[in-house]
């Protein structure tokens, strides 16, 4: 059924499809985590009918709290795994859904909070070395995460702890993930049987991978 839900996933899946196909995407935050935040705010755009100025400050809502992000731990999942990606776009497009949806600035904070509180520790895992799988789910997630965030926000749940201390918990959370685990395709999903089958595959006919993009 053409749900908001679906919609949303759908336009996910055509940004990474998009990055994966070497097409021209705007990184926000970044190639990884592409699709969280411009795919749900298209689908939200088109199912309120947005006009532009409302479409910009929903960006801008986002592009705050990017800064406060970039000013902690950034966005290097090499550094910090996947958390400061798609947990990044997550709580970004959270706060953009908050400011949509004529929430204030503090629900808009409180969604960003919270949306990151739900990712803290997210590893970065990439099937056959490439940002491929599972980021495309992870996306899908943030997405769904950010939705369901600004919603609460909206209602006035508590976010309990503040902005400020989750993105500094996350770069602390992120010292610890093993290196294994920060994007290097030595541990986690990467490891698996089902992906080293895959990984050979791709090495053997490296033209299918771009074909089936």
């Amino acid at each position: 059924s053409d749900d908001l839900t679906n919609r949303i996933i759908s336009n996910v899946s055509a940004l990474m499809e998009a990055k994966s196909s070497l097409g021209v995407i705007v990184a926000a935050p970044t190639a990884g985590a592409c699709g969280a935040l411009g795919g749900t705010l298209k689908a939200i755009a088109d199912y309120r009918q947005l006009d532009d100025e409302k479409k910009i400050l929903a960006y801008f809502a986002a592009g705050m709290i990017g800064v406060f992000i970039a000013e902690g731990p950034g966005f290097s999942a090499e550094e910090f795994g996947c958390q400061v990606e798609c947990g990044a776009a997550s709580s970004m497009t959270a706060a953009a859904l908050t400011e949509i949806a004529g929430g204030s600035v503090k629900n808009a904070v409180d969604a960003a909070s919270m949306a990151l509180q739900n990712m803290i520790g997210l590893i970065c895992d990439p099937i056959a070395d490439r940002v491929e799988a599972p980021c495309l789910g992870r996306n899908v997630m943030a997405a769904t995460n950010a939705v369901s965030c600004a919603n609460m926000a909206l209602s006035d749940y508590e976010q309990l702890i503040p902005l400020d201390e989750v993105i500094e918990t996350m770069k602390a959370v992120g010292d610890q993930i093993h290196h294994t685990l920060r994007c290097t395709n030595l541990g986690g999903l990467s490891i698996t049987n089902a992906a080293k089958k895959i990984e050979a595959m791709l090495e053997e006919q490296p033209q299918h991978f771009f074909k089936s993009c």
